[in-house]
């Protein structure tokens, strides 16, 4: 299967989901916890311009557009029903410029050396054919001394790995450790690769350098069982500490998140 095959197949696959995805992204308090952490880490940096990669529903374009009115938010998805959602919602904010593209698609639509901050939350760039030309197309796009904030889905979930274990399931235990990982669904299967920190970091430092990691969901549960922890209950707490503590140890890549933060040299 060819790059653009595949990337028309998770097309296919989201513009299915498009029309219920917001919903379901707001009633899930493990979800709305970590776009707030990951929000916070956009923040810590310069954040004139911004570029999103995967933005989905809109979510986080929105709100960093009306979080400062004189940013300016552009974003990227390959989703044409996403597209469609947030074009509609940039009507009302003219700081906000979301296209239908992919990170290979960059100098397309955005300008060298233009902008601050990519960011990409919730693993987009999972499911990228050629992850290693979208991070030098990311790494293009950036300012000296800008950066890259994106977050993957982990290849080492051991939690995961452990509870399917454990419940006699040894097929989704190892499914993450596979070149090809069928995503969240036990119904619909989408196409997509698990990377360890190790991988990544691979990939990423021919262009740029680290200089921020972090682990998310590591005891905590992760947001499909987020009804292990309800929102404000006190082993939720417990699990939040635990994950905190767990940063300084080698089991900070443990988790079902990770976040990298990558800049690029002055």
């Amino acid at each position: 299967m060819s790059s653009a095959e595949y990337h028309q197949t998770v097309a296919d696959y989201y513009d299915e989901e498009a029309a219920s995805f917001e919903g379901r992204a707001n009633d899930n308090h493990v979800l709305m916890h970590l776009r707030d952490a990951f929000r916070t880490v956009v923040l810590e940096g310069e954040t004139e311009i911004l570029l999103e990669i995967g933005y989905g529903p809109g979510l986080d374009m929105v709100w960093f557009a009306e979080e400062n009115t004189e940013r300016e938010v552009i974003g990227l998805d390959i989703t044409p029903e996403f597209h469609t959602i947030v074009a509609q919602k940039s009507v009302a904010r003219a700081n906000m410029k979301p296209h239908l593209g992919g990170p290979l698609d960059i100098p397309d639509h955005v300008p060298p050396a233009s902008v601050d901050t990519v960011y990409v939350f919730f693993g987009a760039l999972n499911t990228c054919a050629e992850l290693d030309v979208a991070i030098e197309r990311m790494a293009d796009c950036l300012k000296p001394g800008g950066r890259i904030v994106a977050t993957f889905v982990n290849k080492w979930y051991v939690f995961d790995l452990l509870w399917n274990v454990v419940t006699l399931r040894p097929s989704k235990a190892i499914a993450r450790l596979r070149k090809v990982w069928g995503g969240y669904s036990p119904t619909r299967f989408l196409p997509s690769r698990c990377y360890s920190s190790r991988q990544l970091h691979r990939l990423f430092r021919p262009h740029l350098k680290r200089e921020h990691r972090r682990g998310y969901c590591i005891t905590h549960p992760a947001w499909y069982r987020h009804h292990w922890a309800p929102k404000g209950s006190r082993r939720g707490r417990v699990f939040q500490a635990m994950d905190a503590l767990l940063q300084y140890t080698p089991f900070w890549n443990c988790g079902e998140y990770s976040l990298y933060v990558y800049r690029k040299p002055s």
